[in-house]
């Protein structure tokens, strides 16, 4: 009773109306004249990756300006405070209750100055699929939530704290919004429950267990930053000794000085003004108190480090047991095929693949898939015109009857044009209606031939592109439905659509991204089978507010409902380009890029491992010339614009993690972006189930809003279950078990294989094998 009470007394007296933010998971386009020869597309296919990328803002604390990718970042210079004394945190420590608590919420507690610095916090747990609460504190403070619901039920599963939450004093230093009692009611409350505390972006104190060694770095000067000990958190999956870069995050280098309570798991290297390597941060057990010190912000909306290393604390801060997976799903998209493509530079020159730039990347597929780790399966996936197939046969001499579809020049509408119901002109010829085309006019192209053969066109993706690219945000329903079902007469025809393993039936590339707002294309695709399409990140109203989730159309903004929308990545590859030559060119003077191809490609790999390590699983959109092999030189080796850049980018991800990387089709990445929509609409929750007495998570309890859901609900543990109760399990490669959960209208619960130790810092038992049902 004394034990209970103690605890009562320390956490009960907190507020029910603390500032929370509930979170469940939380150019000239016109084909004119030129139907046989080029195919030419909107200049807003391509532009700058940074009109892609989440814009949140900065800390509001006084920045200094450094050049990050030729932009000007104002960096934070860090909100932390030596706030406390480390001998008096420790004699406090010994004072409090613990190991009372029997269950406690996986759900995590962000804790930040305002919503948009936040974000760094809880955008990694929103790739997971984690739970987790917003308490945003201003300069005047603010109240806790209520962390316990009763003295043996915890409400959180972690707390994270963004910049020890302070402010600048009128004085000229910072003093943290949150109290000290409120300090030691969190203190307390990580006792009680087993629970861990990650603080990021904190000035090296005594209570940490370290001394500042100064502070770095100003424009110009770059200090990497690498893991050097991963054995706190082994089912994470990344590498130590891996350098990143820190330019733009305003860091403290910092030295340990009582190794009794610090252990270094990040590293800085040597820089200017610091001769030897020093500590980024470290993990604490202050008297059984848990928690991991970063001396550096992260800012996952920009930094592609930061991105990177919020799996260590995520990780450690949930024992790598939660509600949610990990998963990196990589799709290039080659629009185009078939058709010409109108080249930017030289100006005047045209290109179309041939059989042989097939061969290359065929057989290159196997070779990147052999330097992914194990687990992994990368396959190209490509979005077919078929028309372009008639314009070839019909070029050489071969009979294709009435030809391959003509039509006036198509009428030019804003990017985001709502055309009125009903409204527009058929460009369409009125006959014939059906498809006319023999075998033999198709066999005439050699392109189609090739992928008549069973092994070449297995070795890819397939999915419609239309028939033949028409525009679509003026187009009539007329026109729309000619371009779905000729084109789905045609891919049947030459045998595209043979293999249901590699052809997405239900999906569509839309042309240039148009017809997205056209009730009327939008029915036709519905009306033929077609409810799968990929939008535009460049353009926010393509987009979900929630960015993992699909967008959904609707009668109000689109002029139709239910189509799904999948988010698709642009990049500084061209569509209209060849080599690099031409990419460099289209990209300086349209994105005001700086540099070279070298220099465009770091460029690319910055920011789109930025966007894999967040855990965005959007396909990437690349075009027919883009193929054209032996182009490009990286490591050495040959490429084609393509293989260069997946050749850079994957080869970052493969630098720093061991995770597996693995391609959807079209139709599986729009179920899997619906399938997370579904089960963040069940609100699904974890709770962990402790036995106090041998201080470890024994077991595991699932639930959602009425324990149902549509779809099941993954559950990573880092070991196994007693028991999988006929759940589907999962393990690819090194990754971690994910236990598929359905939620029938009960609870569910597992027992851990090896219980997981809330005394440890570690805290995750070694993974051993699992058998996959």
């Amino acid at each position: 009773m004394k034990l209970h009470s103690l605890i009562a007394q320390a956490l009960f007296v907190l507020a029910a109306n603390a500032a929370i933010i509930d979170k469940a998971h939380a150019g000239d386009f016109i084909d004119k004249a030129l139907p046989r020869k080029v195919h030419k597309h909107p200049h807003h296919e391509k532009i700058p990756n940074a009109a892609q990328g989440v814009n949140l803002g900065m800390h509001r604390l006084p920045p200094i300006t450094v050049n990050v990718d030729g932009k000007s970042i104002s960096a934070n210079t860090s909100g932390a405070a030596d706030i406390t004394d480390g001998a008096k945190v420790a004699s406090g420590h010994a004072k409090l209750a613990r190991a009372a608590g029997t269950t406690v919420s996986s759900t995590i507690l962000i804790i930040a100055r305002d919503a948009a610095s936040a974000y760094s916090g809880f955008s990694g747990l929103q790739g997971y699929g984690i739970p987790y609460q917003v308490l945003t504190v201003p300069s005047t403070g603010a109240a806790l939530p209520t962390l316990n619901s009763s003295p043996t039920s915890g409400n959180f599963g972690a707390i994270v704290v963004l910049g020890e939450v302070s402010y600048a004093t009128a004085t000229g230093g910072y003093q943290s919004a949150l109290s000290p009692s409120q300090w030691d009611t969190l203190y307390a409350y990580q006792l009680a429950f087993g629970v861990r505390m990650v603080r990021l972006d904190t000035f090296p104190n005594a209570a940490s267990g370290t001394t500042p060694l100064g502070n770095c770095c100003g424009d110009g000067v770059e200090q990497l930053v690498s893991l050097s000990d991963t054995s706190a958190f082994p089912t994470a999956g990344l590498k130590t000794g891996a350098t990143m870069s820190t330019t733009g995050l305003w860091h403290y280098p910092a030295s340990i000085t009582n190794s009794s309570i610090a252990k270094e798991f990040l590293e800085f290297a040597p820089a200017t003004g610091f001769a030897e390597r020093s500590t980024a941060a470290v993990i604490n057990d202050i008297g059984g108190r848990q928690q991991m010190v970063f001396f550096l912000p992260l800012a996952t909306d920009w930094n592609a480090a930061s991105n990177f290393l919020q799996h260590s604390w995520i990780r450690w801060a949930t024992r790598g047991l939660y509600a949610g997976y990990r998963r990196i799903n990589f799709n290039t998209q080659i629009d185009d095929m078939f058709l010409i493509s109108d080249i930017y530079s030289p100006a005047g020159n045209t290109f179309r693949l041939s059989p042989s730039d097939l061969d290359v990347h065929k057989s290159w597929m196997s070779t990147i898939n052999a330097k992914l780790p194990a687990g992994s399966s990368y396959m190209i996936e490509i979005g077919h015109n078929g028309n372009g197939n008639i314009e070839a046969s019909t070029g050489k001499g071969v009979n294709c009857g009435t030809g391959p579809i003509e039509y006036a020049e198509q009428i030019d509408t804003p990017l985001e044009y709502k055309k009125p119901l009903g409204t527009g002109t058929n460009l369409w010829p009125n006959t014939p209606i059906q498809y006319p085309y023999t075998r033999a006019c198709t066999n005439g192209d050699a392109l189609k031939t090739w992928f008549a053969t069973t092994g070449n066109r297995d070795a890819f993706y397939h999915v419609s592109h239309t028939f033949t690219h028409e525009a679509l945000n003026e187009a009539t329903y007329f026109d729309a439905k000619q371009e779905i079902t000729w084109n789905q007469a045609w891919l049947a025809q030459v045998g595209l659509s043979g293999n249901a393993a590699r052809f997405s039936p239900n999906g569509l590339i839309p042309p240039a991204i148009t017809g997205l707002h056209n009730g009327d294309v939008l029915r036709a695709w519905k009306d033929n089978g077609i409810v799968n399409v990929v939008g535009d990140n460049t353009r926010p109203v393509l987009r979900n507010q929630n960015r993992f989730h699909p967008l959904i159309t609707t009668v109000a903004d689109n002029g139709f409902d239910g189509i799904t929308v999948v988010p698709r990545w642009a990049s500084n590859i061209y569509y209209n380009c060849d080599t690099p030559a031409c990419t460099v060119a289209e990209w300086q003077a349209t994105a005001s890029g700086q540099g070279d191809f070298t220099a465009l490609l770091a460029l690319e790999k910055n920011t789109n491992t930025r966007n894999l390590f967040g855990l965005h699983r959007d396909p990437f959109m690349f075009h027919q010339a883009n193929l054209r092999a032996k182009q490009a030189t990286v490591n050495g080796q040959s490429y084609s614009l393509l293989q260069a850049w997946v050749e850079t980018v994957l080869g970052e991800m493969v630098r720093l993690v061991t995770w597996p990387i693995i391609t959807l089709k079209h139709d599986a990445i729009a179920a899997a972006f619906t399938d997370r929509m579904t089960r963040d609409g069940c609100n699904p929750k974890l709770t962990y189930n402790i036995d106090a007495s041998a201080k470890a998570i024994t077991g595991i309890t699932v639930t959602t809003d009425g324990n149902q859901c549509a779809k099941p609900i993954p559950v990573t543990v880092p070991g196994s279950v007693t028991s999988t109760s006929g759940h589907v399990t999962e393990k690819i490669g090194s990754d971690p078990l994910t236990v598929w959960v359905k939620m029938s209208g009960s609870p569910v619960s597992f027992d851990l294989s090896q219980p997981v130790q809330l005394g440890k810092v570690d805290g995750e038992p070694v993974v051993g094998t699992v058998t996959e049902t």
